[in-house]
């Protein structure tokens, strides 16, 4: 099911932590026209911290699923990470899927619409390494077009430097990249 054409809303997070939520709402506006606002963004934070001290992406995407109605299949780039989610109960609107997250799966999931990837915010802006949640709108070319929750602004980077994003989110910070798929894109 190809999901409708929307425009990304403008909207900043407004809090440190709160690029999944924001990322995550703006998926579900592309499918079900939801105005984002703090109000919404900080309830969806405080589900999650409250529904899960375990995997800080679990919570986000059980509020989205069960307050929104949608799909959301979770890439998992790490096989032992993998095996500890799925002990995890999820419901059954939430895929967890292992795949190695690079620029070849990034480059088909994006025939379908945009997706959320999880990266090292270093390779954006070059002040410090935190991992970091944005959305992948297209591909153009060698570049990627992105929302980026942070500043709330559309942007465009090389290949180069979102494939060492994902590479430096594994090898550096050690943490698991993931792509988070809202809606029935695949």
């Amino acid at each position: 099911m190809k999901r409708k054409k929307r425009m990304i809303q403008k909207y900043t997070q407004t809090t440190y932590e709160t690029c999944l939520a924001c990322s995550l709402l703006q998926a579900v506006d592309k499918i079900k026209s939801v105005k984002i606002t703090q109000k919404k963004e900080l309830e969806l934070i405080n589900y999650s911290m409250k529904h899960s001290k375990d995997d800080f992406v679990l919570g986000h995407l059980d509020y989205i699923v069960k307050n929104f109605s949608v799909n959301v299949s979770r890439l998992i780039d790490n096989r032992i990470f993998y095996d500890w989610i799925i002990e995890f109960k999820t419901d059954d609107a939430i895929e967890n899927k292992v795949e190695k997250i690079n620029l070849k799966l990034i480059d088909k999931l994006l025939l379908n619409g945009s997706l959320i990837l999880y990266l090292d915010a270093y390779q954006l802006f070059k002040i410090s390494h935190a991992p970091h949640f944005i959305t992948l709108l297209s591909r153009i070319g060698e570049n990627y077009k992105i929302f980026d929750p942070w500043d709330g602004l559309i942007k465009t980077i090389d290949s180069n430097t979102l494939s060492k994003s994902i590479i430096s989110l594994r090898n550096h910070l050690k943490f698991c990249p993931q792509v988070l798929v809202v809606g029935n894109q695949q």
